[in-house]
């Protein structure tokens, strides 16, 4: 039973109620002059302020989870993580390069028109706050060359190549069936890429995801800051990764589509040895022992899947979760466009942009 464990902070709870109780029942009886009388009803006090005390100080924890497990309280875990301040290995200059593709399919007999096809760039980006050099592929609507406005984003995660979603899920065309949005594609390989791994091979895939791509897209496109526009999405892997950033990072993205998706901590070298990293990246023990963020998350599942199941019925508000159980593949190509829309139907502009 760790601290923050409902399995704990029931049964303290009901002791301190019942030493509440003893003290109100007993009090009369004890009310009478002697040693022992006076030393009972001191014992009943310090109990009963004792077992208050640890209720709210275990509430307390729960809520704002300030020791998440008894190392993290006792200072004995076995593992130091220490990740060091990175800078990326490259001469200054500009962080982002952009180039256009002309991958869009265009109209039969007419020239390309980003008016009316839209359009996608090649961003090669290095991270300042990550260090990590990385490539990303964003579509463009039709809508952002209409009209000088800024538009919702989408970041689409898997673990093939970014332009595999513009040719498989005829991306220009899914996103014509919901509201118009950017979508910034990037290719992952393996959960280690949405997150900042400690340890000897120290990564910050998360930093990158959620501080550096951000920026980047500022700095290149019409895109909304408030996170109400933001949402993420990926198939398999990526799948975890949407949900974890999403439950993570609320600061960042409001809502999240896992299509095929796990929801526990995955296996590897990833936490540094550490037991309390590695319940944080559980997603399941995240929704039972965490208060759950204000997002809306779609799960796409297997039928059988049953941690799918699980995750959707541990979710509690503010945070929203919708299963859609798939006879097939739930990462299939074909699950993208109503995940899309359903993405699309969630975010919104504020009003004071």
């Amino acid at each position: 039973m760790e601290p923050v464990s409902a399995a704990l902070i029931g049964p303290v709870c009901l002791l301190a109620l019942g030493f509440a109780v003893a003290t109100v029942v007993l009090w009369r009886r004890l009310a009478v002059t002697g040693f022992r009388a006076v030393l009972a009803r001191s014992g009943l006090l310090v109990a009963a302020q004792a077992a208050l005390t640890a209720s709210v100080v275990l509430l307390a924890n729960r809520y704002f989870v300030f020791y998440a497990t008894w190392s993290d309280l006792l200072g004995n875990d076995p593992a130091h993580l220490q990740v060091q301040h990175v800078q990326p290995q490259r001469a200054a200059g500009r962080l982002v390069e952009r180039t256009e593709t002309g991958l869009v399919p265009g109209r039969a007999g007419h020239k390309p028109d980003p008016a009316k096809d839209g359009r996608v760039d090649r961003l090669a980006i290095h991270g300042a706050r990550s260090g990590m050099d990385a490539e990303a592929y964003v579509y463009l609507p039709p809508r952002y060359f209409q009209r000088a406005e800024r538009l919702p984003v989408v970041v689409l995660m898997g673990d093939g190549a970014p332009t595999d979603l513009l040719r498989d899920a005829d991306l220009p065309r899914a996103a014509g069936r919901t509201q118009p949005m950017v979508y910034a594609m990037v290719r992952l390989h393996g959960p280690a890429d949405c997150m900042d791994v400690p340890g000897r091979h120290a990564t910050l895939g998360e930093t990158y995801l959620t501080q550096d791509l951000p920026e980047a897209l500022a700095s290149q496109y019409r895109v909304t800051e408030a996170r109400e526009g933001w949402a993420v999405a990926g198939t398999g892997d990526g799948g975890w990764c949407a949900a974890r950033l999403a439950m993570l990072r609320s600061d960042r993205f409001a809502a999240a589509a896992s299509l095929g998706g796990g929801f526990g901590a995955p296996d590897g070298d990833l936490y540094g040895g550490s037991e309390r990293y590695r319940l944080g990246n559980d997603l399941l023990w995240r929704l039972q022992n965490v208060p759950p963020p204000p997002v809306a998350v779609l799960v796409a599942a297997g039928k059988g899947d049953e941690q799918a199941r699980r995750f959707a019925a541990l979710a509690r508000p503010p945070m929203r979760v919708e299963a859609s159980l798939v006879d097939g593949s739930p990462a299939a190509a074909s699950e993208i466009t109503p995940a899309l829309a359903w993405l699309g139907a969630r975010l919104r502009i504020p009003p004071a942009e």
